[in-house]
């Protein structure tokens, strides 16, 4: 950061305290998107024939912004994900996956202030090698073909994550091939209940009988074995912490 960027930032933080102290600010979703076009172009990756940036960014909200903004929370991030497509192609950016905005609430924020944290992730690809979206079409119809039934191979071991502590005890996940998201967010593919876990998580892919976990920029963190990772290979026995939460890698 230059000397003229210093002295705008302390400004800039001077004038929102003043304002700040007649009472709560609260955030407006203009300067969301103006963040998010600054950490865009601050997180872009220059490749031989593309400029590529990320597509999946967590907004981290103080609790009185994030209290406010939920009650539009959805519509806000589809109007995000698109201004951000449109900024990437006003640049000639390469989006390597759909854009994607989620919020999070942060205790130690103060009204008016937010934290973006941004990363890349591709589309899942599906076993053609053409990326995964919706079933094909025929006009309002959904086209099935009929699959014959052949004698199927060996069964194969499932692995799954069983909740040995925290509010969901008890609970079992199975883990499917591909990419599965684990938080608090009801989308999630595990959604858990305990509230020191992050809506999204963790993701955790299951391929050739290997469990990769990675954490997607959680509050808390994610710890294998007791081990704070970002990444990490689980195998059978192996226990997964999350927030309260302890989950260990079973199989059957």
């Amino acid at each position: 950061m230059d000397l003229l960027e210093k002295n705008e930032h302390f400004w800039q933080r001077l004038f929102d305290g003043l304002f700040r102290r007649g009472g709560e600010v609260a955030l407006q979703p203009v300067e969301i998107a103006k963040k998010l076009a600054k950490v865009m172009v601050a997180r872009r990756t220059i490749s031989v024939n593309n400029v590529y940036v990320p597509n999946v960014y967590l907004v981290n909200l103080s609790p009185y912004d994030f209290e406010r903004l939920s009650v539009f929370e959805h519509s806000l991030a589809r109007e995000l994900e698109d201004y951000i497509s449109k900024k990437a192609a006003e640049q000639n950016y390469t989006l390597v996956g759909k854009p994607r905005v989620e919020f999070e609430v942060e205790d130690e924020l103060t009204p008016g202030e937010m934290r973006v944290a941004a990363r890349m992730e591709e589309e899942p690809e599906t076993a053609s090698g053409n990326v995964a979206g919706p079933a094909a079409e025929e006009g309002d119809t959904l086209i099935y073909r009929a699959i014959e039934e052949a004698p199927g191979p060996p069964e194969e071991p499932v692995l799954k994550l069983a909740v040995l502590e925290g509010p969901d005890a008890g609970r079992t996940f199975l883990l499917q091939k591909g990419r599965q998201v684990l938080g608090r967010q009801p989308a999630c593919d595990f959604v858990l209940t305990d509230e020191q876990v992050s809506r999204r998580h963790c993701q955790v892919e299951e391929s050739h009988d290997r469990v990769l976990v990675t954490d997607l920029g959680s509050r808390n963190g994610t710890m294998v074995n007791g081990r704070r990772v970002e990444r990490a290979f689980l195998k059978p026995g192996d226990r997964l912490q999350v927030g309260r939460s302890v989950l260990e890698l079973q199989v059957s």
